[in-house]
């Protein structure tokens, strides 16, 4: 006769959750031992910061989170999987927690502080977690107010300006003395609060870009989902700091439209429209197949290999599919690829909720790569962190056959000390005259700019519901919808939807309209003298500026790739 499962009550489960540890696990007294061994201090459970971080350097600016994978819903995990019992408060749990969670590490960011979240599962690998926390506290300073040794190797950059002040200079230091500078005239502005700001300010307004160092040290680059090119942007510039040229290679997408602008803006690349499933059709550790050895008959010697499978199937604003969608399978042809071709480096990227898919494509490429011999590690970033004028959040994975990095790290390294906001990218658009009808703001409908006046005349963010359509009022979940951006502060994701202020936060600032791709395409971080005049309709234009990558991005990955 089966059993009969045991019901328990709301008291019963009260009980048990009390009593389970929240301070003092094993599994933090491990972690500390490490982190001792490694020569940093730290405290335990500060309760005076946002969720009470397990060990934090408040000098340093650094938190770590130790997550046991059940109670945490560590995605992908064997430890955790929903109970068969009570699945509906389960769900209702694991959601909650995850809530709380995202909130405490917003939180912490907010005070410029670097989170990095250790998992359970990942203390089975003692030796691999050990150079993972490591490489995360590679830039901060040890006790002793030096540099740790690991930190004080590689590549350093700094910003400054001429003496006369007319210039602003980038300084990129490497490991072998070698120092390359990049200077670029300086534009007044009471905008910018360090040299680095006025550095990207006047690179944002450049109209003619930098030529490619006259040098024989090329890197070989190939990007897989390459859209328009802004990972491949990031890479040719940090290739640029330090002397060396960039050659793509290998550029692949479907849009045709993409590839175009693509091949406008990397003169000589190579470049394929195709779908990548069909060009890389093997399995994972199987022969090639004859459409691999034929995309492949060319792609040799790669240095770094940067991808960004499609992320709609995984975006939290897909209502269709809800993180299930044949696009989502895309991303296992990055490890496919990585396992056919060995480039030295790998850096993929994608929305924040990737690690959420249902097929959990995502923790098997990372697995599979690893198995390949290469030292991975993935984590979440916000790229307003690193200057970006957005609050973007991207799931990054790097990847690398000869060094050993850190997601956080390397953030940590180049975290800004002020965000760049709204009025510092596009505050000298704000009256611009497109040069055609396709960059001008989209013409909106006479209920829609009443509710942009509404805001504008009562100098407020977000449209109250009684002037919201019926579909976004009382239980909206997404409130950014119909708002105004905030001049002094980072923007929300530019999505391809910017030009509809039912898409997002998009109403301008300053003035009652929505954004203009310039505008957008400033937002995530495109210079001016990217070329876009190719595309024939806003549709196609809205799509590729909203679906881009910002180059910083990349940038910050490849510097510390790159540089030998």
């Amino acid at each position: 006769m089966p059993r009969k499962p045991r019901i328990m009550t709301t008291p019963a489960r009260s009980r048990l959750m009390a009593s389970v540890r929240q301070s003092g696990t094993s599994m933090e007294l491990a972690v500390r031992k490490m982190i001792s061994d490694l020569g940093f201090d730290y405290e335990t459970n500060a309760k005076d910061l946002p969720g009470s971080p397990d060990l934090v350097n408040r000098e340093a600016k650094w938190a770590i989170l130790v997550h046991g994978c059940f109670w945490h819903a560590h995605e992908g995990c064997d430890r955790w999987k929903i109970p068969r019992s009570n699945q509906a408060f389960w769900r209702r749990k694991f959601s909650d927690n995850r809530r709380r969670d995202k909130l405490k590490i917003d939180n912490l960011e907010k005070l410029k502080y670097s989170v990095f979240i250790i998992w359970g599962c990942q203390l089975e690998d003692e030796k691999r977690l050990k150079e993972t926390i490591q490489s995360f506290l590679q830039p901060y300073k040890s006790p002793n107010n030096q540099k740790t040794p690991e930190s004080g190797k590689g590549i350093s950059e700094e910003y400054n300006y001429s003496k006369e002040g007319k210039f602003v200079f980038r300084t990129v230091s490497l490991a072998n003395g070698k120092r390359v500078s990049t200077g670029i005239l300086r534009r007044t502005t009471d905008l910018c609060e360090d040299a680095r700001s006025a550095f990207y300010y006047a690179f944002l307004r450049k109209r003619r870009r930098f030529p490619q160092p006259k040098s024989s040290d090329c890197v070989r680059g190939v990007d897989l989902f390459c859209s328009c090119g802004g990972l491949s942007l990031g890479a040719m510039e940090a290739a640029r700091a330090i002397g060396k040229r960039f050659i793509p290679i290998a550029a692949v997408d479907n849009d045709p439209v993409a590839i175009k602008v693509y091949e406008q803006n990397f003169p000589g690349s190579k470049t394929y429209t195709l779908d990548i499933s069909k060009a890389l059709d093997g399995s994972f550790g199987s022969e090639p197949t004859v459409n691999e050895q034929d995309f492949l008959r060319d792609v040799k010697d790669v240095r770094i290999t940067l991808a960004g499978p499609p992320c709609q199937g995984y975006s939290s604003l897909n209502n269709h599919t809800r993180l299930k969608d044949d696009r989502n399978a895309l991303y296992e042809r990055v490890a496919r690829f990585v396992e056919l071709v060995r480039p030295e480096h790998v850096l993929i990227e994608n929305v924040a909720t990737v690690i959420h898919g249902r097929e959990g494509a995502v923790q098997k490429s990372i697995k599979e790569i690893r198995e390949l011999g290469y030292t991975v590690d993935s984590d979440i970033v916000n790229l307003a962190s690193i200057g970006v004028p957005q609050k973007r959040k991207r799931h990054v994975v790097v990847a690398s056959a000869s060094k050993s990095l850190s997601v956080h790290g390397v953030i940590a390294k180049y975290r800004v000390e002020n965000e760049s906001s709204v009025r510092w990218a596009i505050g000298d658009l704000e009256d611009e005259t497109p040069k055609s009808g396709l960059f001008a703001p989209s013409r909106l409908s006479e209920e829609n700019m009443k509710r942009v006046k509404y805001l504008h005349e009562n100098d407020i963010y977000v449209l109250p519901n009684w002037l919201r359509p019926r579909c976004h009022r009382n239980g909206n979940t997404y409130p950014d919808m119909y708002g105004r951006m905030r001049l002094n502060e980072p923007a929300q994701t530019v999505t391809c939807g910017f030009q509809s202020p039912g898409q997002g936060r998009f109403v301008h600032p300053t003035r009652p309209r929505t954004l203009a791709p310039h505008e957008a395409a400033r937002l995530q971080f495109f210079p001016d003298f990217f070329d876009f005049s190719s595309v024939e309709s806003k549709e196609s234009l809205s799509r590729l500026i909203g679906n881009a990558t910002p180059w910083q991005l990349s940038y910050v990955f490849c510097l510390e790739l790159l540089a030998s």
